[in-house]
């Protein structure tokens, strides 16, 4: 086998396949390190003892997160933090030094990850625990809820119906810090059908929505009065499914600028859908940003399907959003079985003008029809906007004893 030639020459082969194996052991050294570093500060839990936690799957839900839990260290509010990531960036709270925070009311650990996560989040020994988690303690889900536990506490990923839920999802919570008077609303009806003790429900408002939508503030006057956002769920009940590119067309042919913005696992299972659909429509943008709020800031109206991104749009700029039908029947494992009404369809008329699929050949005078007419404020969807991290580090404040 030829490694190289007396004058140390690599062929560029077998110097990637180095550099690659030399990146690959540093990191795995580093993982390594950063692992015995949290296994390290978990030690600390025999002396840490609390009456308040906080569970996380991991970095992808530090968003509803990060603010409470910046806001009880502040207080000085002693609680701990449990996740099933090693790179959750609660984790780093630690690492960066943070002189503004007192860690001395406060940990932080890495329980694991697959069965041994869920093994340790199941026998959790606070009494009060916050989670954004659904299913926790329902039946055939992997995570049950700890006998320590007197009040399991959910909050919500999105301005979204109870009805999008597992049946069941939120049937072993205690307490339930709502963002909307319908989100209260479907919990009750399902508490009367199922005969389970009621809940605490507080009308608190969501964080993740207050957050984006004070960046959102700075972002008002990007529009310039003739772009529209096409936003699709994926798969057959995706308005890019069902309706093909032909209705892009014509907007863009009426002078409109259109951007297209497929959810982004349609990018991954179903790929080829897409990229034929970006040959037909070669002269259109295609977004792919992770963060949507910029691309969202340029629009005039927004036209989507049932996604929740919908809500996203209107509550951050007040701006018409028309909802193309699509299907929206939800199978018998969904908490929509049991609710007689679905706010993410009734909410479409309020918001904006929903579109039946034999009106999408009048989609341009639609389009021009929704950018004069005024819809509700905001505040009749999300309580307490721009409040929400205060009302709920109040209440985990009094909750710890």
């Amino acid at each position: 086998m030829n490694f190289g030639n007396k004058n140390g020459y690599l062929d560029p082969g077998t110097g990637n396949a180095l550099v690659a194996a030399l990146f690959g052991l540093i990191g795995s050294i580093a993982f390594f390190a950063k692992n015995i570093f949290y296994r390290i500060i978990g030690k600390k839990e025999e002396i840490f003892k609390c009456d308040l936690a906080i569970f996380s799957e991991g970095k992808m839900y530090w968003i509803y997160f990060k603010d409470v839990v910046e806001e009880l260290i502040k207080r000085k509010v002693k609680f701990a933090y449990y996740t099933m990531d090693i790179n959750d960036p609660a984790l780093e709270l630690y690492d960066y030094g943070n002189p503004g925070f007192d860690f001395n009311q406060f940990k932080v650990k890495f329980v694991g990850t697959g069965n041994k996560g869920y093994s340790a989040i199941s026998n959790l020994k606070e009494k009060n625990i916050l989670s954004t988690t659904p299913n926790i303690g329902a039946s055939g889900y992997p995570i049950k809820k700890p006998k320590n536990c007197k009040n399991l506490i959910h909050i919500a990923h999105g301005p979204r119906s109870v009805s999008a839920y597992k049946k069941y999802a939120l049937d072993c919570y205690n307490t339930i810090f709502s963002h909307s008077h319908f989100f209260s609303n479907e919990i009750k009806i399902l508490e009367n059908k199922r005969n389970l003790i009621a809940k605490n429900i507080i009308d608190g408002g969501l964080m993740y929505m207050d957050s984006i939508i004070e960046k959102a503030k700075i972002l008002q006057n990007e529009t310039d009065g003739k772009t529209i956002l096409i936003a699709s769920t994926w798969n057959k009940r995706g308005c890019l499914q069902i309706y093909g590119s032909k209705f892009i067309k014509d907007l863009s042919n009426a002078g409109y600028n259109v951007i297209v913005r497929p959810h982004p696992y349609s990018y991954i299972y179903e790929k080829e859908f897409i990229e034929n659909l970006q040959k037909e429509l070669p002269n259109i943008t295609f977004s792919t940003e992770t963060d949507n709020l910029s691309v969202m800031a340029k629009a005039d109206v927004l036209i989507s399907d049932i996604s929740g991104v919908r809500l996203d749009f209107y509550l951050c700029f007040e701006r018409p959003v028309i909802s193309l039908e699509s299907e929206t029947e939800l199978s018998s494992e969904y908490e929509q079985a049991d609710l007689t009404e679905n706010f993410d369809i009734n909410i479409s008329e309020k918001i904006g003008v929903c579109v039946k699929k034999e009106e999408i050949t009048n989609i341009v005078q639609i389009v021009q029809n929704a950018k004069q007419t005024k819809f509700i404020n905001k505040n009749s969807i999300l309580t307490n906007v721009g409040k929400s991290k205060f009302l709920l580090a109040n209440y985990l404040e009094s909750i710890n004893g």
